[in-house]
């Protein structure tokens, strides 16, 4: 068997059992709480026209086995949970026409049930911006779901995200219900489903460049020119590696020059609160002292007067600026 045999009975085997999976609702006749917050053009195509293309399903098996190690380590740990695993179920609500797949439910010490939602990341994701707006979304009509459907009195949702490069990286979050959610969603679950006419919906994606990677652009009729443009031809170069880290640090700067200013302005006023402008703390030397303001030209006033500052000014050598910043997701 040659390496190209390998890899393409690998492929060839996941989407056998891609095949196999099966869902206890007819997703195409509900708005799914894992794609609620995506441009609603895309879902209005996904249920009334869907793509016939290939898509890639990497990452989408990628999370499905991610998920699987999640559920299986917390029964082993003697976790009680249910609808997970082999038995995760979907759920749905008739009336708003809203549906979605929790990947568990646990108890507490309590005795109260708890939402379980499992996300695999990419190793380079910026922590800082956990947990995604879109996930809190998905595991909080989740959990007014399982409480109106099922009955069950979730008070409380949990999300975990694990790096897919390491599994013992996990972040969790918790996060609380938000009922009124749910209003707003069946709006929007009515707009996707009854909607006759797609021009009539909003191109949410160039908001967020999501038009560039969505199989429906084409019929959509969205000038790409006019979206967000993301490039994703640099994704795992050493360009992305180093570019990622950089984000990195600048987000740790500021949020640590944020906390010094305001320690600063603490250890000021125990300064003050002392009645001393200086003292020895351990082995750390603080004084506070007044610093008279710098003296400046006004140029403004000089101008006015007459005075021609031209003979004056010199233009110094060029020089570059970087711009590197994170694009909404």
């Amino acid at each position: 068997m040659t390496p190209e045999d390998l890899k393409s009975a690998i492929l060839r085997g996941a989407d056998v059992i891609d095949a196999r999976k099966t869902w206890s609702v007819d997703r195409s006749k509900y708005l799914n709480a894992s794609e609620a917050l995506s441009c609603i053009r895309k879902q209005w195509f996904a249920k009334h026209e869907p793509s016939t293309a290939p898509e890639d399903w990497g990452f989408a098996r990628r999370g499905t086995h991610g998920e699987k190690y999640v559920v299986e380590m917390l029964r082993a740990s003697g976790i009680e949970l249910a609808y997970a695993g082999e038995d995760q179920e979907s759920v749905a609500d008739e009336e708003l026409r809203i549906s979605a797949t929790p990947d568990g439910v646990l108890w507490n010490a309590s005795g109260a049930h708890i939402a379980l939602e499992i996300k695999t990341i990419d190793p380079r994701t910026n922590r800082a911006n956990l947990p995604r707006r879109e996930h809190v979304v998905q595991i909080q009509i989740g959990m007014e779901l399982v409480r109106k459907v099922r009955g069950l009195d979730i008070e409380s949702g949990l999300i975990v995200y694990m790096d897919a490069s390491n599994f013992n990286q996990l972040d969790v979050f918790a996060i609380g219900r938000n009922p009124g959610l749910m209003d707003d969603m069946a709006l929007r679950a009515g707009q996707v489903l009854r909607t006759r006419n797609v021009d009539r919906l909003d191109r949410e994606g160039r908001a967020t460049g999501a038009c560039k990677t969505c199989p429906y652009a084409d019929r959509c009729g969205v000038d790409l020119t006019e979206t967000k443009a993301f490039t994703r031809s640099n994704r795992g170069s050493q360009l992305d590696a180093i570019v990622q880290r950089y984000v990195e640090i600048k987000e740790t700067q500021d949020q640590l020059s944020d906390e010094k200013d305001k320690i600063a302005e603490e250890i000021k006023e125990e300064l003050r609160k002392r009645n001393t402008a200086s003292t020895i703390v351990g082995d750390i030397e603080i004084e506070l002292a007044s610093v008279a303001g710098r003296s400046s030209l006004d140029q403004k006033a000089m101008e006015k007067a007459g005075i021609d500052l031209t003979p004056f000014k010199k233009t110094g050598l060029p020089s570059e600026r970087l711009t590197v910043k994170a694009l909404a997701t």
